[in-house]
């Protein structure tokens, strides 16, 4: 027995793993106290047209000239993480807090990659966590959600 395929079909099985690369992004987070600064876009992420999957999406916060803080406000899919990235001493404090409308959004915090290109998790599914960094470089603060849909306001202080 067997299934035959029109080309049409056949196409539309092949589109995620087309456009897989081409749906995760990097850009710089968007904050109320944030220097504000777009990376590149695709075609892919530059409309809002419907896919076939959701991915999640990389920033960098790079905090505003004399500020030690950002404060990012937007919403993550369930099933995927908002990962932002961070520079940061050895030695600072870093202190991070989610609140979301209903209290279904938290975060994770990893250290900068060791050599091998892995990274350790401070902190799991978290809403608060202050903590003094044991590395330099970047660590990641990944946003998800414990149910459904989450609208958050992420706030980041290093000191």
């Amino acid at each position: 027995m067997s299934i035959h395929l029109s080309q049409r079909w056949v196409a539309l099985l092949a589109l995620p793993f087309a456009l897989a690369p081409a749906m995760i992004h990097l850009s710089t987070a968007v904050a109320a106290n944030a220097q504000t600064v777009r990376g590149p876009q695709t075609a892919a992420t530059a409309r809002p047209a419907f896919r076939m999957a959701q991915r999640s999406r990389i920033q960098r916060i790079r905090f505003a000239p004399n500020s030690d803080s950002a404060t990012i406000k937007t919403s993550v899919i369930n099933g995927t993480r908002d990962i932002y990235l961070l520079d940061a001493q050895k030695g600072q404090t870093m202190s991070v807090r989610i609140v979301s409308l209903e209290d279904n959004a938290v975060f994770d915090i990893t250290t900068p990659p060791n050599q091998t290109g892995q990274r350790r998790t401070l902190k799991q599914e978290a809403v608060v966590w202050t903590s003094q960094l044991p590395e330099t470089g970047d660590y990641q603060v990944i946003v998800g959600t414990t149910r459904g849909n989450a609208s958050y306001r992420l706030q980041i202080t290093i000191k």
